[in-house]
Parts: C-alpha cells; sequence; structure tokens
C-alpha cells in the first residue's frame, strides 16, 4: 500500500520533472475535448474530472508544449479500499467512477486506475507515456495499476510496456502488478 502521508506530493514532484503539472480547470475542460477527440465520446465529463481532481488533489496533470499550448494530458485516480469489490470483479466504472473510491490526501491507497492519457503533439504523447510508467514504476511502485485501453495505443502500452493482465469480469479491465513483483518475475 502507498504511503498515505506522501501520496499527493510524489505524483506532483515527480511529474513534474517531467514537464508536467497538476491540471487547473481550464485545462481539464481542454484536456477532455482532447480525450473525446482522440479516444472518443465516452470519457469522464468535465464535471466527474474535476470533482475528483478536487477530491484527491493529485488526479489530473497537463504538459504544455513549446508554444504554450496544452499537448498531452494525464489522469489517474489514486484508489482507496472501497474500490476493492469492483477492482476484483473487473467492473471499475471509469467513466462515472464512485467518489468515495477516489482517496483523498492522507487516506491510503491501495491501486492506481490510468484513468487516460492522450496527446495532441509527438513530444506531448511521448511526455504522458513517460509519466504512465513513472507512475507504474516509480510513483505508486507499491500498488498494482489498473486501467483499460481505449485505442490501440493505449493497448499496446498496457498489455506490452507495462505488462498487464485482463481482470476477470465484464469491464476490460486489465491490471498491472505492482513494479517490484512485476520486475521479480522477468
Amino acid at each position: 500500500m502507498q504511503n498515505a502521508a506522501d501520496y499527493t506530493r510524489r505524483p506532483r514532484e515527480h511529474l513534474a520533472r517531467l514537464g508536467l503539472t497538476l491540471a487547473t480547470q481550464d485545462e481539464i475542460v481542454q484536456g477532455r475535448d482532447i480525450a473525446s477527440r482522440t479516444v472518443g465520446p465516452a470519457v469522464a465529463t468535465v464535471e466527474t474530472l474535476q470533482a475528483v481532481q478536487d477530491r484527491t488533489r493529485c488526479s489530473a496533470f497537463a504538459y504544455r508544449g513549446v508554444d504554450g499550448g496544452l499537448a498531452g494530458v494525464l489522469c489517474i485516480i489514486p484508489l482507496t479500499r472501497a474500490a476493492a469489490p469492483s477492482l476484483a470483479a473487473g467492473v471499475l466504472d471509469g467513466v462515472a467512477p464512485p467518489l468515495e473510491m477516489a482517496a483523498r490526501p492522507h487516506e491510503r491507497v491501495i491501486a492506481v486506475y490510468g484513468w487516460g492519457m492522450a496527446g495532441t503533439t509527438w513530444r506531448g504523447r511521448a511526455v504522458v507515456m513517460a509519466a504512465a510508467l513513472a507512475i507504474h514504476r516509480e510513483i505508486y511502485d507499491t500498488v498494482p495499476l489498473y486501467g483499460r485501453a481505449a485505442t490501440p495505443g493505449g493497448e499496446r502500452t498496457l498489455l506490452r510496456r507495462m505488462g498487464a493482465q485482463p481482470v476477470p469480469g465484464p469491464g476490460g479491465l486489465v491490471v498491472c502488478p505492482t513494479w517490484p513483483v512485476q520486475r521479480k518475475v522477468a
């Protein structure tokens, strides 16, 4: 389980080294627009994204390109024990996740849900990809990472680069074991 005292600080500091910042409300609106264009309309609403950001204080991150425009977005949900039954059944709702499953600062994080990532430029996509790997391998390396592939690129990332395996159940959920366990197997 992730240390509750530092779960909001670590992602912000680590992702800042990659050039990502905690997304503002305007960036959440723009990022949701990018996601709906690249992934499709079945993405969380701006209101849901903002509610999770407000609750966790470390859910949505933005990357600005050299021109200052939004070039990449990454959203995660640090999850509490309340998410365990949905994760085990493979049915966590990624479009409208129950807010009580999202960890508040200083609550224990048992898993992370890779909510989404998108980029409008090659560099933006590369940065959010590096951020996704850092979340799994460095920031939240002691808890499993769950997600769903919404695009062929997302599928390649989850299954090939991150070693995800399908979770039994009807929801298309996959899980990446904790990084220390995954490294031992490899």
